[in-house]
């Protein structure tokens, strides 16, 4: 499964998602044909390689017929990271309403794949942009923002995510930027309400700049494609590819990060970690009960579905000795055993918090030994043997039934296991 991983460090824009998507490895004349199936004309589309804080990056621009079009110079009203013009466009015949593009997307020659990435970040962003001011969806009007670039930064990274072939995308959390936008309807916090409405299922934070560094449509990309928040895990990166925005900061790239992953192959997890799990860790201090007590609640835990338990020895306020009881449970069980604890002990309280688990690969291996047959705990790390653990209640019944020493029982289980399975396996 490929994973396209937005990594938002300062924030996003449409023009710097397709900058990164140039950067990892989509052509700029593929996206310029593409691109031409939509009837939009009086632009053209560039990309150059820029330094955003001493990192090399792609900067993809819209260039509109009578701009200048030096590299990295021209002053953009599009939707632009950390550098917006808001204000209006000079091409009346270019304003669009929403309900029009979608309809001018969904006849185009794209491919369908494109087609329903591109109609659902347009529709999320009319839909943000008509409840922000209170207009039906299909009537907002885009010009503000320049209706060609809203639609070639759309479109445009619709057609960049089918091109690299993306089965899931996650995101960061997002670096959303601060201060306040200046626009044609007056002054905005940032995000701006569009951007804000749209972010609302993303995880944001504020760092680094006192700028705009989230726009809407950079915005409405996440909130289109993107299934999960939060940060990467147990993949392998396989691409980088680094969009630059418009504005430049001294010691801080203005850049939105994209990384292709892939889940990592089975056949790769030989020299994998311990397999890691989450499990609840439930606490009570208890200094009235007695050891049998203890020993009695230890058993009902067992049974409610506790992995573990034990009862510390602690010295308690005033000198009274008393006990840690802790208990280790999946997090499917931990009220029911919280209702155990509080019905057979004397606490009053508890405490409780998840903790990672790192498991060893572990299995029960029957053996036969000159006795009798015997259940054992074989641990492995890496597919080698790290530990045997003969099953206690099988040893000592066999001990018991043949009068034989228990250790002997237990050092037989253990010597058949490392004939079966030698540590060089």
């Amino acid at each position: 499964m490929k994973t396209l991983y937005f990594d938002c460090f300062s924030g996003i824009s449409g023009d710097m998602t397709i900058g990164a998507l140039l950067d990892l490895g989509v052509k700029l004349d593929y996206l310029r044909t593409e691109l031409r199936k939509l009837p939009v004309e009086g632009y053209d589309v560039e990309a150059s390689r820029v330094v955003r804080a001493n990192i090399s990056a792609m900067k993809f621009d819209v260039v509109l017929d009578g701009e200048k079009s030096e590299h990295g110079h021209h002053d953009h009203h599009h939707d632009q990271g950390g550098g917006h013009h808001h204000h209006e466009h000079p091409h009346h015949h270019h304003h669009h309403k929403a309900s029009e593009i979608l309809s001018m997307i969904r006849q185009s020659a794209l491919n369908a794949n494109t087609k329903r990435i591109a109609e659902g970040i347009f529709t999320k962003l009319a839909i943000s942009e008509g409840k922000v001011h209170h207009i039906p969806p299909e009537e907002v009007e885009f010009h503000e923002v320049g209706a060609v670039d809203s639609i070639v930064d759309t479109v445009g990274s619709a057609i960049g995510f089918d091109a690299l072939g993306v089965d899931r995308f996650v995101c960061s959390p997002i670096n959303v930027g601060s201060g306040f936008i200046h626009c044609q309807h007056g002054i905005y916090p940032v995000p701006a309400p569009a951007t804000a409405d749209l972010l609302r299922n993303a995880t944001i934070y504020s760092k680094h700049a006192s700028t705009e560094l989230v726009t809407p449509t950079g915005a409405a990309i996440l909130a289109a494609v993107v299934e999960e928040f939060g940060l990467m895990n147990g993949v392998s990166i396989e691409q980088i590819g680094y969009g630059a925005g418009t504005k430049q900061f001294q010691d801080f790239p203005n850049c939105l990060r994209l990384m292709v992953c892939a889940d990592r192959k089975e056949e790769a997890r030989q020299h994998e970690p311990p397999a890691v799990d989450t499990i609840v860790v439930i606490e009570a201090n208890i200094d009235d009960m007695t050891p049998q007590n203890l020993a009695f609640v230890t058993e009902r835990l067992l049974e409610s579905g506790a992995l573990d338990v034990c009862a510390i020895p602690a010295l308690m306020k005033k000198g009274r000795a008393g006990h840690l009881l802790q208990v280790l449970a999946p997090p499917d069980r931990h009220s029911a055993i919280e209702r155990v604890i509080f019905r057979e002990t004397t606490t009053i309280g508890l405490r409780h918090y998840t903790a990672a688990r790192s498991v060893l690969e572990r299995e029960i291996v029957e053996v036969e030994t000159v006795h009798g047959r015997v259940r054992v705990k074989v641990s492995k790390m890496d597919g080698k043997v790290t530990n045997v653990a003969p099953e206690y209640e099988d040893c000592a019944r066999i001990a018991r039934e043949k009068n034989v020493p228990l250790k002997e029982v237990q050092a037989l289980a253990i010597k058949e296991i490392w004939g079966q399975t030698p540590n060089s396996n």
